[in-house]
Order: structure tokens, then C-alpha cells, then sequence
């Protein structure tokens, strides 16, 4: 089946299944008839249904609009998922239209469709400006990149990595640490184009979460092993049994918790905004240079982390409910992705543990 240049695949299988079993008006369709309704001739429809040629996106919105079907029925893909493709070819846009409406290349595009990842130096805006261009939800953006065949391989060859690297937090005595240069540091670091000392402070934040379960498990054996009672040993058992689970499972968990941070993690510049904000408390950041620092604010506000407030001496960004608890969920990852930002006085204290030869993250001034 040839597919023409912009285009999804397409099923000329499901066209003529449609137009042979779907009423349109009360009746079945003709060829002919079929192609007025869409401004193009029988002999393209029978061409279309026979695989010897491909509509574009456009023209594919226009037959499935006329069954009142989704355009994705008239795909010719079995998978199991929708891809940023199918959602282009929903919105009747070759791959060209959606490249240039988003400011970027046409391959770097395809790199999008094909590798399933946004690009590395993307503003934080580019997910929106996506899922604007496709008529769908940033969510959406994220659930269908996440579960794209090529994410899933990758995330697999991550995991494979996390547990060749988590053998070494079962060494007692033993600093359970990676360096830039260790093997698997340079893989994971490859899978998701990060720089190796990046890679090499959020891989060593994972090891110690996993060192941690190790401790917690140890604490729950010697709990159960010298209960008082057969209440509490039966209690300690089964904190050990949920912790030994936990344990099994985390090198599949640190590949999934590495691979949706970087995708989503917002830049420098929003992080200090985020956490200048969090430090500025209920009274926000004036916006005197709102319009210079749109990008930063902006983003902010389109992600839905900051509301707008006017005050009496002007306008400014406050953080909201939903800002504190990306706050409090991810700003020791953040303190690993950017250790010369401030840690936000709202998470309550340092982002991380220093060790030998590493400054610790020093305080915000609340300042940009």
C-alpha cells in the first residue's frame, strides 16, 4: 500500500466496510456517491478502498465526518495505543502543517512521531503548543508519548540498567554511589540525552530510595524476629513482605520516575520562578517585567501551576495549589537536575544530602 508523503496509514479495508454496512441519510453509500459528498470522484474512492492510493489527513477527517466515525477507524495500524500520528491524522493535518505551526523542523518533528520524546531544549511551552495544534490535551500529549512502542523499549532498556546499578546498595559497608563514567550511567544517559554528571546525581537519588527500602526492611525483620507478641511480629512480617515487593519492583519504578520527570521537567528559568514564588508566600512576585518575562510567567500560568493576581501596587504571580504540590513531590529531583537553584523554604529543608567535594544547594532569595 503506497501512503502518500504527510499521512497516516489507512485502511481502504475500512472504508469499504463502512460505506457498504453504514447508513448515511438512511441508505448505503455508492462510490460515486461517497466521493461528491467529499468533492473527488468514484474511481479515487474504489482507489482509496483497493490500497493503490492514500488520502491525505485532510480528506480522511472528511470520510470519517461523513459515517460520523473517528478518523482513527479508518486506520490501518493494529496497535494497542493512539500515537501523536493518530492524533495529527484525527486533526486532518500532514506532518508538515503541525512542524510549522509549532516552530520546529520537519524532522525534528518526525523525531517527535517516530522516538515518541520532545525535544531536549524544548521551553516548557512545546507540549501545549502541541496539544493546541492537535485540538487535545496536554495530558493527552504526555499519555500518548508515554505509551508509544519505542517509549516502552526504552524505558525497558532504563529498568535493565536500574538493576545492574541497585546490586550495588546491597554491598554493606560500601557507598552505594554511581559516577559519570560507570557503564550504566552512560547508557541510561544515551537513552534519554542527558548529560552524564545530570544522569549521574538523579541515578544516585534513586540508589539512595532504594537503600532506604534495604534499611526499612532490615528494621521490619529485627522488629519481627523480637515481637512481644504474635500480633506485632505478624504486623512486622507483613511490613517486610510489602517492602520486599517495593524492592522487587523498584528498578521498573526509577526507569518509569526518571523517564516522566525529564519529559515533563520544566527549565532553569521556571524552576527559579517556581521557586521564588513558593518563598514569596501569598503575596506572589510582582510582574513589573511581565512582558520580558512571558516566557518564564507564561509558562507558569499556561501549565497551571500559578494563578494571576492584580493588587493595588500592580500585578503579580502567585503560587497555586497545585504548584505546592509539584513543589513537594519533585524538588529533590529538581535540586539533582539543577543544583545551583535555590530549595524552596516550602519543601522544608535541603533537597539533598551533600557529599564530599559537593556544594550543598544554598537557599532562594526569592529573586530572579
Amino acid at each position: 500500500m503506497s501512503v502518500a508523503r504527510g499521512s497516516a496509514d489507512f485502511s481502504g479495508v475500512a472504508l469499504r466496510t463502512l460505506r457498504n454496512t453504514r447508513r448515511v441519510d438512511g441508505r448505503l453509500l455508492s462510490a460515486a456517491a461517497l466521493g461528491a459528498r467529499v468533492g473527488t470522484s468514484k474511481a479515487r474512492i474504489l482507489s482509496y478502498e483497493r490500497g493503490r492510493s492514500t488520502p491525505e489527513p485532510a480528506r480522511i477527517v472528511q470520510l470519517a465526518e461523513v459515517f460520523r466515525v473517528s478518523p482513527v477507524l479508518l486506520s490501518a495500524s493494529d496497535a494497542r495505543y493512539s500515537s501523536i500520528r493518530d492524533l495529527r491524522v484525527q486533526a486532518g493535518l500532514t506532518a508538515a502543517e503541525v512542524a510549522g505551526h509549532i516552530g520546529v523542523s520537519r524532522t525534528t518533528y518526525r523525531d517527535i512521531e517516530r522516538l515518541a520524546r520532545l525535544p531536549v531544549r524544548d521551553n516548557g511551552g512545546l507540549r501545549h503548543v502541541l496539544a493546541a495544534c492537535l485540538r487535545v490535551k496536554p495530558v493527552d500529549i504526555d499519555r500518548v508519548l508515554h505509551q508509544h512502542p519505542v517509549a516502552i523499549a526504552r524505558r525497558a532498556q532504563i529498568t535493565d540498567q536500574f538493576r545492574e546499578v541497585f546490586q550495588r546498595a546491597h554491598e554493606r559497608g560500601t557507598p552505594a554511589v554511581v559516577e559519570p563514567g560507570d557503564p550504566e550511567l552512560l547508557v541510561i544517559a544515551s537513552l534519554v540525552q542527558r548529560a552524564p554528571t545530570v544522569i549521574c546525581r538523579l541515578v544516585n537519588h534513586e540508589l539512595d530510595r532504594f537503600r532506604k527500602l534495604l534499611k526499612d526492611r532490615g528494621v521490619a525483620e529485627l522488629e519481627a524476629a523480637y515481637a512481644q507478641s504474635e500480633r506485632a511480629a505478624e504486623q512486622a512480617g507483613e511490613r517486610q513482605k510489602r517492602i520486599t515487593g517495593l524492592l522487587d519492583t523498584a528498578p521498573v519504578r526509577s526507569a518509569d520516575r526518571l523517564s516522566v520527570f525529564l519529559a515533563e521537567a520544566m527549565p532553569a528559568k521556571q524552576w527559579r520562578a517556581m521557586v521564588a514564588l513558593a518563598d514569596a508566600g501569598p503575596d506572589g512576585v510582582a510582574l513589573s517585567r511581565a512582558v520580558a518575562e512571558y516566557e518564564i510567567w507564561g509558562a507558569l500560568l499556561d501549565r497551571s501551576f500559578a494563578d494571576y493576581l492584580v493588587r493595588a501596587d500592580g500585578a503579580a504571580c502567585v503560587l497555586n495549589r497545585r504548584g505546592r504540590g509539584v513543589i513537594r513531590a519533585d524538588f529533590r529531583m529538581y535540586a539533582c537536575l539543577y543544583p545551583r537553584v535555590g530549595v524552596p523554604l516550602l519543601a522544608g529543608g535541603p533537597a539533598v544530602t551533600a557529599r564530599p567535594g559537593r556544594r550543598r544547594p544554598r537557599r532562594s532569595t526569592g529573586r530572579l
